[in-house]
């Protein structure tokens, strides 16, 4: 932001008819669905385009249901001013006023437009979660509009970013409603003029080392020269690119669905995703991704994701996205929003057991079950209170014997043979009485002789997890006989 002009009007010219109506009925119907009293927010920078907003709203609606948040970047020298400015506007205007203070940056080389966008909005959306506020309204303009849509086209973005921003979305937060998109800045000027507002410029938008602010002044201004109608058939076009992102959505969003893939799964079955044409298999992973909340891959990360994940012949894969993991075995693909050592074993759990039927495992999500049983092949009830008893990752070396009358084989073996992927095995809990195993979760009771086999009583072991969802619950042994 720059410096303030607390009046902006004495130098203009004479505003043009109608815009103070034009831009009212815009954010009348925008909020229109919304009970009068529901409160919103608006984002208020102290601009042209948000003043008009505010001012707009509040004569709309109640101004004990209307809150103009601020947010202090820290950027320019005269922030300190644009927020008292602000917080006099909103007084003014008897509406409620709340501001954010950011810390700027310090690391060396950071896109500072990006980093002012993602903390701004990441701020808003706070502030409309502590007023209790429906929706979030900011003062994207139709000239705004155009020159997203040339920055995403310069940046090789995909169809629907193209289309360009929404006047109207729903948002984990709430909605977010931008009223005066259809409505050009020169219209935004005149109804500030016409309303006698006041309003601050911001440096920022005079400094052509940034793609919008050369785009805005030098690009457009000539393309409109060439082509006058410029604004209008963008726009036009816009709407023709959001009508076809929402078609290949859908499609996308009904592939998913007859692919066995649920909005939201973290586990999944790669084999009729990967059988789809490979447009519509893109498409329907990144719609898959959307659902999961997980950042959107580049065309090339998508092709490496989709190389390893969906069409590799290894056994297994393992991509990092970001904070999101995919780990793949076999045909099945796991995703997780974990911390990097997440696959790492809990720590050991030693007790002594005395007869209790459940026992609860920190740390590895579940606890130890004990069922009498008539069993012969299960451990003797006096001989199992007598061990130290201790539960930790197996070892893919160890054996177990899965039946009595059986061999015992290596648990890699038997993981192999179950399906069971590698990043699960370290997290299998697996029961030991000092070197002997007794039990591993997913693989089940080992058969060989454990006690005096004329001891009648009997111990059935078996393992149930907290979470339903947890993907080791699905690896499951023989259940014990109740």
């Amino acid at each position: 932001m720059g410096s303030s002009r607390s009046s902006g009007r004495a130098e203009r010219t004479a505003p043009s008819a109608g815009a103070s109506a034009e831009v009212l009925d815009a954010v009348r119907a925008s909020l229109h669905r919304f009970d009068p009293t529901a409160p919103i927010v608006v984002g208020f920078s102290g601009g042209v385009d948000s003043t008009v907003l505010l001012d707009a709203v509040a004569r709309c609606r109640a101004g004990e249901s209307v809150v103009a948040w601020h947010v202090h970047h820290g950027l320019q020298p005269q922030a300190d001013d644009w927020s008292l400015h602000c917080e006099r506007e909103a007084q003014r205007l008897g509406v409620r006023f709340g501001v954010t203070r950011l810390d700027p940056p310090s690391r060396a080389g950071i896109n500072v437009e990006a980093w002012a966008r993602d903390a701004r909005y990441a701020a808003l959306w706070s502030a409309v979660s502590r007023t209790g506020a429906v929706a979030l309204l900011v003062a994207h303009n139709a000239d705004d509009q155009l020159e997203t849509m040339l920055m995403r086209l310069a940046r090789g973005s995909a169809p629907e970013a193209l289309a360009g921003m929404r006047a109207g979305e729903r948002r984990a937060g709430g909605w977010l409603l931008r009223p005066l998109l259809s409505i050009r800045r020169e219209r935004i000027v005149a109804c500030a003029r016409e309303r006698r507002l006041a309003w601050i410029d911001d440096p920022m938008n005079e400094d052509e080392s940034l793609l919008r602010v050369a785009l805005r002044t030098r690009v457009i201004p000539e393309l409109e020269r060439i082509a006058p109608s410029l604004h209008e058939n963008a726009l036009r076009s816009a709407q023709w690119l959001r009508e076809a992102g929402e078609a290949l959505r859908e499609l996308a969003e009904r592939d998913l669905r007859e692919s066995g893939v649920a909005p939201g799964a973290r586990s999944i079955d790669r084999r009729a995703l990967a059988a789809l044409p490979p447009a519509r298999r893109a498409r329907a992973v990144r719609a898959w991704f959307d659902s999961l909340g997980a950042p959107m891959p580049g065309r090339a990360r998508l092709a490496q994701w989709i190389a390893q994940m969906l069409l590799g012949e290894s056994a297994h894969a393992r991509i990092v996205h970001g904070r999101w993991r995919f780990l793949r075995y076999r045909d099945r693909i796991e995703v997780r929003e974990t911390a990097d050592d997440a696959d790492a074993a809990p720590p050991a759990f030693t007790f002594r057991w005395r007869g209790e039927r459940e026992i609860a495992v920190p740390g590895w999500g579940g606890s130890l079950r004990f069922v009498p049983t008539a069993r012969t092949d299960a451990p003797a009830a006096g001989w199992l209170a007598a061990q130290p008893l201790e539960v930790r990752a197996a070892r893919g070396a160890q054996r177990l014997r899965p039946r009595a009358q059986g061999p015992s084989r290596t648990l890699k073996n038997l993981f192999q043979e179950r399906g069971i992927a590698p990043h699960l095995r370290r997290r299998l809990p697996a029961l030991h009485a000092g070197e002997a195993l007794l039990y591993v979760a997913g693989i089940g009771m080992d058969r060989g002789a454990h006690g005096d086999v004329g001891d009648a009583a009997r111990i059935e072991i078996d393992w149930r997890f907290d979470d339903p969802d947890d993907p080791r619950a699905r690896l499951r042994g023989p259940a014990p006989p109740v």
